[in-house]
């Protein structure tokens, strides 16, 4: 059965296939018992269904396609990577994980000739592959940046048994690049020629490895330029992995490494906003996911000490840190519109909202989910050009703000009466109690004053 796609007026469906198709037998040998009795097929294109058809009862869908092979003794093979059927009864229109499935055929020629190997890879593969993966060119070559350290320790594991794989099958080339001390991430990003070679930068880590990256970006002469044009990937290995939940929840696709590396092989990428933030120091910081102040920087911060018991470390110290609730007093300013940043020492202007309150609770989100499992935003885009301010005052109650932690796994939080939520393009916060924590991107940074400015469509990242 082949379902329906959007995709059906692509013009390599449309197309003529190659004359050499019809000089050429395609014997699979999947299943060679079945092939036996089948006898050689041709292989055809379904435009209404953007399938490729191998029998007459079996087919490929290209959006499940992300490369193709020829070896020398002209096996071909088309990899795929179709999503699980849906369980016997079930409805649901959740997404279901992707699981490889591979193609392969014995090429051979129609007329009992030899097997003209060459103009099959010069006409038949080419065409396969720009079906699989329309906008992408040969010989692309990708930089994937490992954290050997982050989360479970798996990043290296995960780069070499499936992202390695999986690029290759899509015609990339892999070059696996291990972080090996702090701060190197941000090292390599700096570097002014480095990077020229690479098609694309893919991250295997955490968010933390994502903030060294930004943060040694940001210090390039063609920070700009680069972000627009260099597409980014995120294959989560982390404790949080914020940005890849976020991803995969915009994206509507399983959260799993392998859905992860699907669509960086599908080479779609899209633009999606940073932010740039300023200190009363006179330091710069680049940012993809969020800044907290109160006591969600204090558990994301202090718990450190607790690292032994995993992520279980954030319930364990919210908890404390609710029956030694601390309130802090800041001075909020944010505007909702275009403007020309003030410098940090400077007033804020008249379009300027400013508000001087006590608060237990306040962050500033750009993407749906602060963290797996976290559903902070859910009304966050990744292109939206917009943070999403939650803020909580200091006269909310303990158990506010227990069931508020409570909800953020769903995003149920939305609906509380003393969660407030702010939709603004930039702001200032001015902490005037020496009680807390800033956080950016679960990085600390340099406490006072701090204001941030949305940077709409700063980057590409694939999603």
């Amino acid at each position: 059965h082949m379902s329906s796609v959007h995709n059906t007026d692509s013009p390599v469906l449309s197309s003529s296939w190659p004359s050499v198709l019809d000089s050429l037998k395609f014997i699979p040998i999947n299943n060679l018992e079945a092939s036996r009795k089948a006898g050689p097929s041709k292989l055809s294109l379904d435009a209404s269904n953007n399938a490729i058809v191998t029998s007459s009862t079996t087919s490929i869908k290209i959006d499940d396609c992300i490369g193709a092979d020829i070896t020398d003794t002209g096996l071909l093979t088309i990899h795929a990577y179709p999503m699980s059927a849906p369980k016997c009864g079930s409805t649901s229109t959740k997404p279901r994980p992707r699981t490889y499935s591979q193609s392969t055929f014995q090429l051979q020629s129609s007329d009992a000739g030899t097997l003209d190997l060459p103009l099959c890879n010069s006409t038949l593969l080419p065409l396969l592959r720009s079906l699989c993966n329309p906008s992408s060119s040969s010989n692309r070559k990708y930089l994937v940046l490992v954290n050997p350290f982050s989360g479970k320790k798996q990043g290296l594991k995960i780069a070499q048994e499936i992202v390695k794989p999986m690029l290759l099958q899509s015609n990339i080339t892999p070059i696996i690049t291990p972080t090996t001390h702090p701060g190197h991430a941000t090292e390599l990003m700096s570097s002014p020629t480095l990077l020229s070679s690479y098609d694309a930068i893919i991250a295997v880590g955490g968010d933390g490895l994502l903030y060294e990256m930004m943060q040694g970006l940001s210090r390039r002469p063609d920070s700009s330029t680069f972000l627009e044009q260099m597409p980014f990937g995120i294959v989560p290995a982390g404790s949080g992995n914020g940005l890849a939940a976020s991803v995969n929840s915009v994206a509507d696709k399983f959260d799993d490494t392998t859905s992860n590396v699907f669509v960086i092989c599908k080479n779609v990428p899209k633009p999606a906003d940073l932010s740039l933030y300023h200190t009363s120091e006179g330091n710069s910081y680049s940012s993809f996911l969020s800044l907290s102040w109160g006591i969600v920087a204090d558990v994301d911060l202090e718990s450190e000490v607790l690292r032994a018991l995993g992520s279980l470390r954030f319930d364990v110290y919210a908890v404390w840190r609710m029956i030694a609730l601390k309130k802090y007093q800041a001075k909020l300013s944010y505007v909702n519109r275009e403007v020309e940043m003030p410098k940090v020492g400077e007033p804020v202007g008249e379009e300027w909202t400013t508000i001087e309150d006590n608060f237990l609770c306040f962050w500033a989100l750009q993407t749906s989910h602060a963290s797996q499992g976290m559903h902070t935003s859910p009304s966050s885009k990744m292109d939206d050009g917009k943070f999403h301010l939650y803020v909580v005052r200091g006269k909310a109650t303990r158990l506010n703000l227990l069931t508020s932690f409570l909800a953020f796994e769903d995003g149920s939080h939305v609906k509380q009466k003393h969660m407030e939520i702010i939709e603004c393009t930039a702001f200032r916060l001015e902490p005037l109690t020496d009680n807390s924590h800033i956080d950016i991107d679960g990085e600390e940074v340099e406490y006072g004053t701090i204001q941030g400015q949305v940077k709409a469509g700063a980057w590409r990242l694939f999603y």
